[in-house]
């Protein structure tokens, strides 16, 4: 079931849509510009999305491993309280992005690191995305989806990163049979992007810089 939340901001963007197509038909009262409508959609998409100041005072950001090796590592991008333990799933706010830095069964995926795991209370995830993102440019070369499934939810934040952010900037990959290089090191897998995978926000990965880390201050709890 989707939460009343969701169910505002379809409603909102289906009359932001119904609008714009009664521009196009001589309707002068109803003029409205592709640039004004992307604005308002944007704001409308954005209004339940979290940032670091809505943070309360007891709740932190901690970037930690949670296995390091050889290979690569896993790392975690988590709220918790001012000891580093992570805010249970009946809180307000709660959440953690995990991602290996390294594709983890062997394609090189251009160096992206690849999401493993992702969960979070309304409106948390997106800014959990946001700087998972962030750490795994400073650790890999950026972050991409996870290379076989992915759930609707996180689809949309990363078609909403493809198609809405201008700050967060997304880099093709290839498949695993080189159809779009000839080069091997930007081959990656594309099951979760299915057929049309070129066009898939899942395809590619994303890089950003450090704004929101930056900006955290004595909030974040970084231990990488």
């Amino acid at each position: 079931m989707q939460s009343p939340q969701k169910e505002i901001v379809g409603e909102l963007r289906k009359w932001l849509l119904f609008i714009f197509r009664h521009s196009f038909n001589g309707d002068d009262k109803l003029k409205l510009t592709e640039s004004i409508l992307k604005r308002l959609i944007n704001e409308v998409l954005e209004e339940g999305m979290k940032t670091h100041t809505d943070l309360p005072e007891d709740v932190y950001v901690r970037v930690h491993y949670i296995e390091k090796g050889a290979w690569g590592a896993t790392i975690a991008v988590a709220l918790t309280d001012s000891n580093g333990e992570y805010k249970p799933e009946n809180a307000p706010e709660w959440g953690d992005v995990r991602f290996d830095s390294v594709e983890p069964w062997g394609d090189p995926c251009d160096g992206s690191a690849v999401v493993t795991v992702a969960r979070a209370a309304n409106g948390w995830g997106p800014f959990l995305y946001d700087v998972a993102i962030e750490v795994a440019t400073m650790k890999s070369n950026g972050l991409t989806a996870d290379r076989h499934i992915v759930s609707q939810d996180a689809a949309g934040v990363w078609d909403f990163y493809l198609k809405n952010r201008s700050d967060v900037l997304a880099h093709q990959l290839d498949d695993m049979k080189n159809t779009l290089t000839r080069k091997r090191k930007d081959n990656c897998t594309q099951n979760s992007a299915g057929e049309d995978w070129q066009s898939s926000p899942l395809s590619k990965r994303y890089t950003k810089e450090p704004t929101i880390i930056n900006s955290l201050g004595d909030k974040l709890k970084w231990e990488i």
